[in-house]
């Protein structure tokens, strides 16, 4: 590669010089080095391609990708979206929608800077409870992993995702039947958990970010991942049903509430 590079500056310093070369000198450098300084040097495009236009065009549509609610966060000059799925079911969704078909690491080098999956900490609130509760439980398990034995042995290796786990049914049993032996053992744990909460400019409960302690065998996780795999189960269905049926149609529906943002412009739901 490096060579190339080389190769690459010194054919287009030699093109500038060219016509002050000595007759002869054009074959000679074509035939001993496969440089041919007869042909016009054109620089490689900064210009988009029509792959990377499309790529980027699909992943800010509004059900691939949702814009941050808070206006103000942004990447390379742009307001910060977020990813609704893993990456390589965008992918595969771009292969089908767009009929194109590139490959995944084509596809990866495309995604623009500033499309990103969302950490559970990035929404100023959280309605899906259901959802969100089960990664941060995950990922507290994870940072315990070195201090407890017994959570190493009960962790599936390389799992960092919920949703990785509740699509795939032998994962999910294997996983709940392991969370079953932390109810003998006798360690408290500290958690994040979103719980409804009476909130001073809401009159009706809203989700609010809690810190529990419990003992590990209260530690519930279980139900939890039970429910998301009644979700996406229901979800995959409902989508089935409209494909099939006529009279059937699916839609997504979902909303981030945020009020600690300062300014009208920016949105406090979608």
């Amino acid at each position: 590669m490096l060579v190339q590079q080389r190769k690459k500056r010194a054919t287009k310093r030699l093109l500038n010089k060219k016509e002050s070369l000595p007759r002869g000198s054009l074959s000679k450098l074509k035939k001993k080095l496969g440089v041919n300084l007869s042909n016009n040097y054109n620089p490689p495009s900064s210009t988009p391609s029509t792959l990377q236009k499309d790529i980027e065009e699909f992943l800010c549509q509004d059900d691939v990708t949702k814009q941050a609610p808070d206006k103000k966060k942004q990447l390379y000059g742009k307001e910060i979206r977020y990813l609704l799925n893993h990456l390589s079911t965008v992918h595969q969704r771009f292969v089908i929608e767009a009929g194109n078909n590139c490959h995944y690491s084509t596809f990866t080098r495309y995604v623009p800077g500033f499309v990103v999956k969302p950490n559970v900490n990035d929404w100023g609130t959280c309605l899906c409870a259901i959802c969100i509760n089960p990664q941060m439980k995950l990922e507290r398990l994870q940072n315990l992993k070195s201090r407890y034995s017994i959570i190493k042995t009960v962790l599936i290796d390389g799992l960092t995702d919920i949703t990785e786990l509740v699509t795939n049914e032998i994962k999910t049993k294997d996983f709940t039947s392991n969370l079953a032996t932390l109810k003998h053992e006798q360690f408290n744990i500290t958690y994040s958990e979103w719980i409804k909460k009476k909130n001073e400019q809401s009159n009706a409960p809203i989700s609010t970010k809690t810190t529990i302690t419990s003992s590990i065998s209260d530690f519930d996780l279980t139900h939890h991942i039970d429910r998301v795999c009644q979700q996406f189960r229901a979800a995959k269905q409902a989508r089935q049903m409209a494909i099939e049926e006529d009279n059937t149609v699916t839609i997504h529906l979902d909303w981030s509430e945020n009020f600690n943002l300062k300014h009208a412009s920016q949105e406090k739901g979608k």
